[in-house]
């Protein structure tokens, strides 16, 4: 489930999806997943924060790496091929 969510400060929009959706306070972009929000972030030298832009940065396995998607107001990696998530049939 998700909730269309506007922060004041910036204006921008986007889908929230529980805590899997991450906008960040300093360059106001917004990450599906954790570790997208954790890779566009390095620590300056004076012990602040640098974005790396989205639109420049890649995701997906090494072999396959794909530039970020911006959907819904988030960025996102590759999308996953139907059937990733499938159970497994018993046998």
């Amino acid at each position: 489930m998700s909730t269309l969510v506007s922060h004041g400060a910036c204006g921008k929009s986007w889908k929230q999806r529980g805590n899997r959706t991450g906008h960040c306070g300093a360059c106001h972009e917004t990450f599906e997943g954790i570790a997208l929000f954790d890779a566009h972030q390095r620590q300056s030298p004076d012990g602040g924060v640098i974005c790396r832009n989205p639109a420049q940065m890649e995701a997906g396995p090494k072999s396959n790496r794909q530039p970020l998607r911006l959907v819904d107001g988030t960025w996102r990696g590759p999308e996953l091929p139907k059937g990733t998530f499938a159970p497994a049939v018993a046998s």
